[in-house]
This record gives structure tokens, C-alpha cells and sequence, in this order.
């Protein structure tokens, strides 16, 4: 057991602090202790620091993935299975695979302008109003009608398919996130059934054409692997362009710094990332084993504290300190190791994107009220609400 055990009991991923700063509820702990211990939630281990959490990502033999949350399964059996996400080798690496070609660069950056033109399509109505909740009004949107192109969902059903993913990534009501997961796997096998009749250059079309080792995936495996695209890619880069959102509004040089100079945005991202690191998962102990002085035992689960790796001192100078030119910035907001995040050069462009509008055409802009934010909580941290208003001094919105 860990001799640092007591000081962390209180920790609960699904209830962070409210403060200036969510992300520092872990400064204390990756101080005290590498592994650290929670009871909440019928018990887990923290990998606090950026190697640790290197280590139990680069050693799926006793990490394995075959459930990535705390509590373990924490949606049901129904949900548990998203792969590769949940696969370990041998399963993983062929899956990963046929993965690949719908998230290369070339394929990705062939949807920019659409992004750009989404982004433009919102600020124009949003900017003339003086103010707006940044997160609900913009940063969510953006992921989510790029997803919704992505799997080939047609434009007439686009809002339907947006109110499905709010249910489940934004609300606290089981029944209803189960109601909405049933009507998202329906709607998923209507456009499998479509795509089977009708092959289309799109994701559904991609998972339905390719094999792994000559057969192709069964139902559960197709639904599980689209599921987890869907809502990966949406939760974690609404939530990674509302902290950058926050970020500037509450810090008027590093704004005022990139509306001048746009071509520092591709390292603020990164700086984004490192700084307010939207996702941590978790993995299965497979064996009792010490692991940096702590006694682990088979089944256990630990959590890999990104947010908090992200912030460690050890490999990061000034690491408390948001610096948009970092020159090197080896942060694993997108992950390390065999499950590092195949869908980080969608964010990157959709970050990107997203500040670079945003910035062109609402340069002056800060939080509104005196309780402006309110943050998700569990494996995805970033603002679900994020009341700004806009200074006298705007951009162009041609």
C-alpha cells in the first residue's frame, strides 16, 4: 500500500474542485506521491507523474485496457466493449489498422475548409449578439457537425444526431444517456444497412469494406468501434477548444498575442493540450505486482492522470504556466503507446481552426457574470458552459 495513501482518499474523478483552476487539484498529489490512491467509487490508483503514466501506457501486459474507466465498466457491460480502445494485443493492432485511412492527414486536411466555413457559419450569427455561452454555442458544435460528415449522416438529420450526442456526453441522467445510446446504435445500423446497399467514400463504408485476418467485424464490433468515434471525437475536442476559449478569455495578453500574430495558434494548441488535458482513462491491473513502491493487486484499476502528467515539473519547465510558444512540449493529451489517439490530427485541425476564426472575428472578448463556467466531470474534463462577452473591438466575419 501506498505510505502516501491517506492524503488522497477524497480524490473523485467525477467531482474536480471548482476554482480558478480544475487542473490543479492534482499539483498536490503528483508532489506527495507517483502512485496515489483513491477510495472513491470502490477504489482506485492514480499514476500522477508524466513517466509513470508512460509506464503503465507502454506496458499493456500488466495495464490492459479491457476497461478504461473507474469504476470499472462504469456504463454497463452493455457499453463496455469500444474497439481498439478496450482491446489488448493481439486484437488491438489489426484493428488500429484498418482504422488508419479515414484519420491520415491527407484525408483530414481535405476537410478543412469545411470546418473553417462551419466556424464562420456560427461566428456570424453568434458576434452581432455581443455574447454568447462559447461552449454550447461554438466549441461543441464544431466536433459535432464534423462528425456527423464524417459518418456520412445526411444533412436533414444532422440536428437529431446532435441532440443523441448531447444526451450522452452532457447529461447526469442515466435513463436518458441509455435512451439516447439505443436510438444513436439504431441510427448507426440504418446507415450500416445503407452503406451495405449503397457503398459511400465514409467511415461506416470504410469499417464495412475492410476484414481483419479475411473476415469482416461483426455487429457488436462495427457499433462498438463507431460509438467510440463518435463520442470520442466529439466530447474530447469540444471540451479542448472550450478551455482554450477560457483560457483567453480570462487572459487578455496571450489573446491580444495570438490575434496578432496567428501563426503562434498551431503551438498554443499544443500548449492547450498540455495545460488543461480534457481526457484520462483508466487500466486493469492483470497481476499483483510493486509498482513504483506501491503494492498493486490483479483486478485493481489505475487511472492514468494525464491532466496531472501534464503538469509535472520533472518534464516540463514552468509547468504551471501556460507559455502558447512552448518550443518543446512532449505532453500526452492525445495519449502514448499503442492507444494513443488515432483521431489527434482531426483535433489539432479542429482547434486550430476553431481559435484562428474565433480570433479573427471576436479578438476582445471575456468571461461574463460572476459564475460564467461549469465543467464536465469524470474521464472528459473541459467547460460545458462558458458565458463570454465581447469587447468594443471586433474582426472581420467576410
Amino acid at each position: 500500500m501506498s505510505q502516501n495513501r491517506e492524503h488522497d482518499t477524497e480524490f473523485d474523478i467525477f467531482s474536480p474542485p471548482s476554482g480558478e483552476n480544475p487542473f490543479a487539484v492534482y499539483d498536490g498529489m503528483r508532489g506527495r506521491c507517483p502512485v496515489a490512491r483513491s477510495e472513491q467509487l470502490g477504489g482506485y490508483w492514480i499514476a500522477t507523474r508524466h513517466q509513470v503514466v508512460e509506464d503503465v501506457a507502454k506496458n499493456p501486459d500488466l495495464f490492459s485496457s479491457s476497461s478504461i474507466s473507474v469504476p470499472k465498466n462504469a456504463f454497463g457491460d452493455e457499453l463496455a466493449e469500444r474497439p481498439p480502445i478496450t482491446l489488448d494485443p493481439p486484437r488491438h493492432g489489426p484493428f488500429r489498422k484498418l482504422l488508419l485511412p479515414a484519420f491520415g492527414p491527407r484525408q483530414i486536411r481535405r476537410m478543412e475548409p469545411l470546418v473553417r466555413e462551419h466556424a464562420r457559419e456560427l461566428l456570424r450569427e453568434i458576434e452581432p449578439r455581443g455574447r454568447c455561452d462559447a461552449a454550447a454555442e461554438y466549441a461543441k458544435k464544431i466536433p459535432l457537425r464534423f462528425m456527423a460528415r464524417m459518418m456520412g449522416c445526411p444533412p436533414e438529420q444532422q440536428e437529431a444526431f446532435g441532440e443523441r450526442m448531447r444526451a450522452i456526453l452532457d447529461s447526469n441522467d442515466m435513463d436518458e444517456i441509455q435512451n439516447a445510446m439505443s436510438e444513436t446504435q439504431e441510427f448507426l445500423q440504418e446507415l450500416i444497412e445503407d452503406r451495405t446497399k449503397y457503398p459511400q467514400d465514409d467511415l461506416v463504408g470504410l469499417l464495412l469494406s475492410t476484414e481483419i485476418d479475411g473476415s469482416q467485424l461483426n455487429p457488436e464490433e462495427l457499433l462498438g468501434a463507431l460509438v467510440l468515434i463518435i463520442t470520442a471525437g466529439i466530447d474530447t475536442t469540444w471540451s479542448a477548444i472550450g478551455s482554450s476559449l477560457w483560457h483567453l478569455a480570462r487572459t487578455p495578453e496571450d489573446r491580444t498575442r495570438l490575434s496578432a500574430s496567428p501563426e503562434l495558434i498551431p503551438s498554443a494548441v499544443e500548449e492547450f493540450l498540455r495545460s488543461y488535458s480534457p481526457v484520462q482513462i483508466a487500466r486493469v491491473v492483470t497481476r499483483d505486482t510493486e509498482f513504483y513502491g506501491t503494492r498493486l493487486s490483479r483486478g485493481d484499476s489505475i487511472l492514468m492522470g494525464i491532466p496531472s502528467a501534464n503538469r509535472d515539473a520533472g518534464e516540463f519547465p514552468d509547468s504551471d504556466r501556460v507559455v502558447i510558444d512552448r518550443a518543446t512540449n512532449r505532453h500526452l493529451a492525445f495519449g502514448v503507446g499503442i492507444h494513443r489517439c488515432i483521431g489527434s490530427t482531426v483535433a489539432r485541425l479542429e482547434m486550430r481552426v476553431a481559435l484562428e476564426e474565433w480570433l479573427r472575428a471576436i479578438p476582445d472578448f471575456s468571461l461574463a457574470g460572476d459564475d460564467p463556467v461549469t465543467w464536465s466531470t469524470g474521464h472528459v474534463w473541459g467547460p460545458r458552459r462558458l458565458d463570454v462577452e465581447f469587447g468594443g473591438r471586433h474582426g472581420s466575419l467576410a
